[in-house]
């Protein structure tokens, strides 16, 4: 039997962000915050969600090492990596609190924004690796899909995030975030069936 130490912790991932949503603040909406909110300073179970990006985090850099060690020509694995340990980071900090009577640290807000904004990045150079590295035409078109759908959607939350376009930034931010948690699923299947 292979493992699939990507496609646990994207398991993991998920079930934790349906568990979040029970503890959520009662002013919550899934469909207008984020899922960083879900772990935001002020919350009394925001560590159901620092759980969540946390253990992500490791499982995910615990799947890097498992993959590399099978793969050691795949260096887009090291993007991985630190796209994984960005998330752990985004846990530690937590972003500000939906109400804003609530007292929070900036820096940790600040820093919570920079880490999420690293590991978005690092996801998206990874898909692109693996369409450039990619060995045939249909492998190289199913990462060019997934870049398109991440890029894409980043671009769209950005813009729902500032009030520029009215749309649902929680909505966007779940699709952003099920796109690129498809693609390690995508990805450790690659590896698996040449293995």
């Amino acid at each position: 039997m292979n493992r699939k130490p990507f496609s646990i912790a994207v398991a993991y991932f998920i079930v934790i962000i349906v568990i979040a949503h029970f503890f959520a603040q009662a002013n919550y909406s899934w469909t207008s915050n984020t899922i960083s909110d879900l772990a935001a300073q002020g919350h009394t179970n925001k560590w159901i969600m620092q759980a969540g990006f946390i253990g992500f985090g490791l499982l995910l850099t615990w799947g890097v090492a498992f993959h590399f060690n099978k793969n050691r020509r795949a260096f887009f694995l090291l993007l991985v990596a630190v796209y994984g340990l960005s998330i752990l980071m985004s846990g530690i900090f937590c972003t500000a609190p939906i109400d804003p009577a609530i007292p929070y640290s900036a820096s940790a807000s600040d820093l919570h924004s920079m880490f999420a904004t690293i590991a978005g990045i690092c996801l998206s150079l990874a898909i692109f690796w693996q369409i450039i590295a990619a060995p045939g035409k249909p492998e190289k078109r199913n990462h060019f899909i997934f870049f398109v759908l991440v890029i894409g959607l980043s671009g769209v939350f950005g813009l729902a995030e500032n009030g520029i376009v009215a749309l649902d930034k929680g909505i966007i931010q779940r699709l952003l975030y099920l796109s690129g948690l498809a693609w390690l699923v995508y990805q450790e299947r690659v590896f698996t069936n040449k293995g």
